[in-house]
């Protein structure tokens, strides 16, 4: 696995306008934030800082070597818990971190995976919560895992309110729920049942169901270790 956080960042000195691997990740940021993924390129990057495309390269060796940096950007807003908070409302507040997050930084969400999660705040974060899941008696194993399972959860959610708020979201004209229950009612009756149930469309209710389920089968896992 090569990675941008295996080399050392190059000095700035001589670069025109001050430029340095810091401020180039500030300025793509803000352009993943305006623009995404896809429309990121070296030389429109180049561009809005004032330099040649080729002074980027100093800095920033790759493309995917700067998104890597982006993604580890963003990983330094995280909220990480107090030293000694209790496990289970530390865990619910990096949560709603992570989704804020996600929401916020549309592009990140679905950079993580395809670009490598190894810089220096990515691991602070995974660090503070596997230190979260071991105060609770996990073994270190047990720890990664309930990680793995939550932040999949909640990424996997974030994930599905960035595309429907792609769409156009609440402003989006609502689907005739109508039509389809005529569509399905005689094979599906139980789905066009769900259709009517006002708590089902509820981003936040949703959200927090899912959450309550995997925190407790992760609390079930802790008491059973405490018995």
């Amino acid at each position: 696995m090569d990675s941008v956080w295996f080399g050392k960042p190059r000095p700035g000195s001589g670069q025109p306008l001050g430029l340095s691997r810091e401020v180039i990740v500030r300025k793509a940021v803000e352009v993943l934030d305006e623009h995404g993924l896809q429309k990121l390129s070296m030389r429109k990057l180049a561009a809005e800082l004032g330099a040649a495309p080729m002074s980027l390269y100093w800095h920033v060796p790759t493309k995917d070597a700067l998104i890597e940096l982006c993604l580890d950007e963003i990983y330094g807003e995280f909220d990480l818990p107090a030293p000694d908070a209790d496990w289970e409302p530390a865990l619910r507040g990096m949560m709603h971190s992570l989704r804020h997050l996600a929401l916020k930084h549309p592009w990140w969400v679905r950079g993580i995976g395809e670009f490598n999660s190894i810089g220096p705040n990515a691991v602070a974060m995974a660090d503070s919560m596997l230190e979260t899941m071991l105060r609770a008696g996990l073994s270190i194993a047990a720890a990664a895992q309930s990680v793995s399972a939550v932040s999949s959860y909640v990424m996997g959610h974030a994930i599905a309110e960035v595309n429907f708020t792609a769409r156009g979201g609440m402003d989006a004209p609502p689907p005739d729920l109508g039509k389809i229950a005529d569509l399905y009612r005689e094979k599906h009756p139980r789905y066009v049942a769900m259709l009517g149930e006002q708590e089902v469309w509820s981003l936040e209710g949703q959200f927090e169901f899912g959450l309550d389920c995997v925190i407790d089968g992760i609390k079930a896992r802790v008491t059973a270790l405490r018995s």
